[in-house]
Order: structure tokens, then C-alpha cells, then sequence
């Protein structure tokens, strides 16, 4: 894996709309949050397009993705928003001139499978994390705890840094243990969508996050079963552990005939001899850790914790 170097105070960070159009009134708010961090920002042609519920036609998205990345004076890439429409993309994408040009690049929801893509065609790790219309774009502000944790995992070396809840977010731990792999994931209908696909990344051996937002109970049901019947739980290609973070609106909008986490955890996936934890501290709340996929983590089922080694 490539991980590029961390960031340095007064960096150039190009923000893009790769996915969804951001509204104007909160990625002018983010972009004036970054700049009072002193960073310089460098605007995509595109960021500011709308097409429909996408921010361009696949072309203008491209061409500031591969701007962004070729610019050698950007140091750090940060998508807008997530939402729809990455996948549309990811055949044409030039992933030699993204491996020739290694930077972070930073998002979460939609943006999984442009990170997914980028992990298995050029080994880049990119952070599942903040985004500058939206945690940044926050009317009260960026909550304290994301910006801590998204700075930290940006601007120091991977090497020894522990990623685990604040203490008003307690996790759970559903099977004990501990294991190290690659941090693989993200999104968790954006990661089942890419099976199949050249862009779904080698999950043997590694540690599987996921979170999701608006996903009733059913279709969690039927994602893990696919999990499952691909032999990621159980069997010498299975995970090393499993993280499962904020599934917004899931249980918040079931009704009593539909399982908890809990019950579809033991009724899909069953006794396993490696970690799971479930409401780990990450998705699309406004109150998160930043992660890196691709990178090397150990997950400590005792503490929720994960390392970077």
C-alpha cells in the first residue's frame, strides 16, 4: 500500500465534487473553515456544477479528479460531499497517473467506491473521513472530537496511533479477540454494490468496517448474507475482524417484527473466532473517527480500539 506523507501546516488541499452537488451556502462555509486552518484551497473546475442529483456529467468529474491529483503543488485532496454517482466513473479513471502523483484523498458515503478503486488499482490509502460540506460546513461548527481525530490521523504519521469512541459513545463487543489486516470497507451498500466488479477490494485477512445511512433492516439483512455465502466470515478467506459502525435511520424508523443488529450478527454470521464490534464510532454521524482504508490496523476486541501499525 501507499501512504502518502502526512500533512504540513499552510498544505494546498484541492477540493472536488466527485459524487452529488454540495449546496453553495454550506461548501462555502467548509472551504472557509479550511482556509481558517491556514490551508490553501485550490477549487475543482467542477466543484460547484449540478446535473440533476450529480454534480457533473462524469467528464468534469474526471477531469478535476485528474487535475487534482497531477497538480504537484496539492497536497491533499477533499471531497465536497458524497451522495451519488462514483461508480458511474471508475472504468476511466487513469490510475497510472493517480499511482504517479500519490496524495490522500478525503470522503466517506458515496465516495467508497472511488476509494475502493483507487486501494486495488494503485495500493493508494485514502481517509474515509470528514468532508468540507458537510462535518465542516456544520452551522455550530465542526464537532470537536471529528476535528481531533480527523487532523491527528492527517497531519501525524500512522505508525502507533489509536483510533477508539469518545467516551459518550460506548461500543459493544460481540465476539472477543483480537486481529491485524488491512482496514477494508466503508459504506456498506457502496462496498456490496462493487462485488463483482475489478474494484472490490480483497477482503481475506482483513479488518471490514462498515456504516450506512437510510438502509432498513432488510436490505442489512440481505448484504450480510451475501457477506456471509462469499465466505468473508467463516473459512481460510475470512475477515480478521469486523467493525461495525453508525447505521443512521436503520432502527430508528423499525418496527417490532424487525431484528436488532444483535440478532442479525448472530443469526447470519454465528460463532466466529475473530473480534466484532459493533457501534463503532463511525458513518455518517456528525460526531466520528477518521479511518484509513487500506491501511494495516490491529482491532482489540477488549478496548474497540484500533492500532495503525
Amino acid at each position: 500500500m501507499i501512504i502518502p506523507e502526512p500533512i504540513q501546516p499552510g498544505a494546498t488541499i484541492a477540493v472536488i465534487s466527485p459524487a452529488s452537488a454540495p449546496k453553495p451556502e454550506k461548501l462555502k462555509r467548509g472551504i472557509e473553515y479550511l482556509r481558517s486552518q491556514g490551508f490553501k484551497i485550490r477549487e475543482g473546475a467542477n466543484l460547484w456544477g449540478k446535473n440533476k442529483y450529480l454534480s457533473g456529467q462524469g467528464p468534469e468529474q474526471l477531469a478535476d479528479l485528474h487535475q487534482a491529483f497531477a497538480d504537484d503543488e496539492v497536497d491533499m485532496i477533499m471531497c465536497s460531499r458524497g451522495g451519488y454517482g462514483t461508480p458511474r466513473y471508475l472504468d476511466d479513471l487513469d490510475y497510472e497517473l493517480i499511482a504517479q502523483h500519490p496524495k490522500f484523498l478525503v470522503g466517506y458515503s458515496d465516495i467508497t467506491a472511488l476509494q475502493c478503486a483507487l486501494g486495488v488499482e494503485t495500493g493508494l490509502v485514502t481517509i474515509s473521513g470528514a468532508m468540507v460540506a458537510v462535518e465542516m460546513a456544520a452551522e455550530d461548527g465542526i464537532d470537536s472530537f471529528t476535528e481531533t481525530s480527523f487532523w491527528d490521523l492527517l497531519t501525524k504519521p500512522f505508525s502507533g496511533q489509536v483510533l477508539q469512541n469518545p467516551a459518550d459513545i460506548p461500543f459493544e463487543t460481540m465476539s472477543a479477540g483480537s486481529g491485524t489486516g488491512p482496514l477494508v470497507g466503508g459504506c456498506l451498500s457502496l462496498f456490496n454494490n462493487l462485488m463483482g466488479t475489478p474494484y472490490f477490494p480483497d477482503v481475506a485477512g482483513g479488518i471490514m468496517v462498515l456504516e450506512d445511512i437510510g438502509e432498513n433492516v432488510q436490505h442489512l439483512d440481505r448484504m450480510l448474507s451475501q457477506f456471509k455465502m462469499a465466505g468473508f466470515f467463516h473459512g481460510e478467506d475470512r475477515v480478521n475482524g469486523l467493525l461495525l459502525g453508525q447505521f443512521i435511520d436503520t432502527w430508528k424508523t423499525a418496527d417490532e417484527d424487525d431484528f436488532s443488529l444483535d440478532e442479525l450478527i448472530r443469526d447470519i454470521i454465528g460463532e466466529v473466532d475473530f473480534p466484532i464490534i459493533s457501534n463503532f464510532a463511525y458513518g455518517h454521524n456528525m460526531r466520528k473517527l477518521s479511518l484509513p482504508l487500506g491501511a494495516t490496523v490491529k482491532l482489540d476486541g477488549a478496548t474497540g480500539s484500533l492500532t495503525l501499525i
